[in-house]
């Protein structure tokens, strides 16, 4: 889903929030992807919020989930896109738990996220600043997501990514490895590997 900001300018390329006729269409489009891509090749949609998007504060969540076919329909969690909306990842799980069907992990800086808010700067002007942070330094606190995300019995596919910044570049061996330690220390297992 494109954004409705430039990210290098931060300039509004459209007003973020759609209006009640492009709300329908994105719905009805969301919808009909999904049925296709499930009658043709039998795999489940699953929706990205993102950041300067119009899916991607808690209001807009719910909606969306609320007004998509749950059959064609899930959400891919990203914890930091929904934080950098000021969305509540443990009560988007708690409220539409058959929903959930993907996972990313990320934390958003709160200091550079306040600042983004407080001078109206895009989410790529933000990045650039070092929004994204490995945890536990970022919001949303994740053990609580993992918890919400363990208490639904599901097996989900679950990505563990940061967006880099210049600064980062060539390194990201050693976040990745703090990373994983953190969060197998919380309970997530999986395979280790490279920072996305």
């Amino acid at each position: 889903m494109p954004g409705y900001r430039d990210d290098t300018t931060g300039g509004y390329l459209e007003p973020p929030e759609l209006d009640a006729e492009s709300w329908r269409t994105l719905i009805s489009a969301t919808n009909e992807i999904g049925r296709q891509i499930a009658q043709d090749y039998g795999v489940r949609l699953q929706f990205h919020p993102h950041a300067d998007s119009h899916v991607m504060t808690q209001p807009q969540v719910e909606r969306f989930l609320t007004d998509t076919d749950p059959q064609y329909v899930s959400l891919c969690l990203d914890t930091g896109h929904l934080a950098y909306g000021r969305a509540d990842s443990v009560e988007i799980v708690t409220r539409f738990p058959s929903r959930i069907g993907y996972v990313h992990i990320k934390q958003m800086d709160p200091a550079i996220l306040a600042k983004a808010e407080a001078e109206d700067l895009s989410f790529g002007q933000a990045v650039a600043m070092g929004a994204s942070c490995e945890p536990p330094y970022g919001l949303p606190d994740i053990p609580p997501v993992l918890a919400a995300l363990d208490g639904l019995g599901a097996e989900l596919f679950t990505v563990v990514e940061q967006d880099m910044y210049p600064c980062d570049f060539g390194k990201p061996k050693p976040i990745a490895a703090r990373t994983y330690g953190y969060l197998n220390s919380h309970g997530l297992g999986g395979h280790d590997g490279g920072a996305a």
